[in-house]
């Protein structure tokens, strides 16, 4: 076996699926998150030319779309190796991650019931992985 098929393959097992989970889910997050901070600073949107022009220099702006563009590409390697009825749902962990960082980064309120939302998630998606077959 040669050296770059063994350093390849470990994208192909198990370390490589979480690793691209990972990354999809903080790319996702960072993105929602950096279009959040981005939309403070901007204010008011009036959708005239200084306004794009404001927007396209908004480095927050800038950063959610290269986030984006990033989990796009990652999410099309994670749906080569997975059913679209387990990936999909699983993707759900992002709205975990952007409740957690708006609570620890933006200092936002969380109420009890968005908590228990949470739980519900990771509930679900226990279940759902739960029944999954390999």
């Amino acid at each position: 076996m040669s050296t770059q098929n063994v350093s390849a393959g470990w994208l192909h097992e198990r370390l490589g699926t979480v690793v691209l989970w990972a990354l999809l889910i903080c790319t996702e997050s960072a993105g929602q998150l950096f279009t959040k901070i981005a939309g403070d600073q901007l204010g008011q949107m009036d959708f005239n030319w200084q306004w794009l022009v404001e927007v396209a220099h908004n480095p927050g702006i800038l950063a959610a779309i290269a986030c984006y563009i990033g989990a796009f590409f990652v999410w099309m390697l994670i749906l080569r190796r997975s059913s679209l009825s387990l990936a999909f749902p699983l993707s759900s962990l992002v709205f975990v991650v952007v409740l957690l960082g708006s609570w620890l980064g933006l200092g936002e309120h969380i109420s009890p019931l968005h908590w228990v939302g949470v739980a519900v998630i990771i509930g679900g998606i226990a279940l759902l992985a739960e029944g999954e077959e390999n």
